[in-house]
């Protein structure tokens, strides 16, 4: 699936540099702001939802496989390398904070897969099934859908919303989608400041 987006990538860097462009702000946008700030960044570039839908799902589902396999079969034989491993024991380390407060049954892990807000969605919630005990068919059978679900619904909802608040006048959505991009990097950035002030006031 990623070799299919890659080759995809390169045809329309060729043939529509402009439709790539797109695109990549989009996917930009995903890991920026989450699946909320993609919907939106899709919006604005004027695809409609049923353009966009298959986009997000695509890319998703082959990001959540990817990066669910290096969680899952990878992490042990890349230790060595230090960024990886920096990142994969971020990552655990959310999915283990999420499991302090609750056991997660499926319709609990469905419905953080389903909800857009930052630091949710289906990676994560696949780090908590895997923690969980789950199996990887049950863990897929378990976000697949929750995904799908969610970014149909979502994107649906979110054109229904954007066409209303251009009543207000052109370009008004533009302040969304801002806003959906930088909020998740102030909480991010806030949370590294709270937990280096815990660290160096424990030392």
């Amino acid at each position: 699936m990623l070799g299919i987006e890659l080759v995809f990538f390169v045809f329309w860097v060729i043939v529509n540099f402009s439709f790539a462009a797109k695109i990549l702000s989009m996917i930009a946008a995903n890991h920026i702001g989450g699946r909320l700030a993609f919907i939106a960044v899709g919006l604005e570039n004027d695809f409609s939802p049923f353009i966009l839908i298959p986009i997000i799902i695509f890319y998703n589902t082959t990001y959540l496989f990817l990066m669910y396999s290096v969680f899952v079969f990878l992490s042990g034989k890349i230790k060595k390398f230090k960024l990886i491993k920096d990142y994969i024991e971020s990552e655990r380390n959310k999915a283990k904070k999420k499991l302090l407060f609750k056991r997660w049954n499926r319709f609990g892990i469905s419905f953080f897969v389903w909800i857009p807000l930052p630091w949710t969605g289906a990676v994560i919630g696949s780090y908590i099934a895997h923690l969980e005990g789950y199996s990887t068919k049950d863990t897929l059978l378990t976000i697949l859908p929750s995904m799908w679900i969610g970014i149909i619904s979502w994107t649906l909802w979110f054109d229904e919303l954007y066409e209303f608040i251009e009543r207000f006048g052109k370009g008004k959505t533009m302040l969304l989608t801002a806003f959906l991009l930088i909020v998740p990097i102030l909480i991010s950035g806030i949370g590294n400041v709270v937990r280096s002030n815990k660290s160096r006031s424990k030392k």
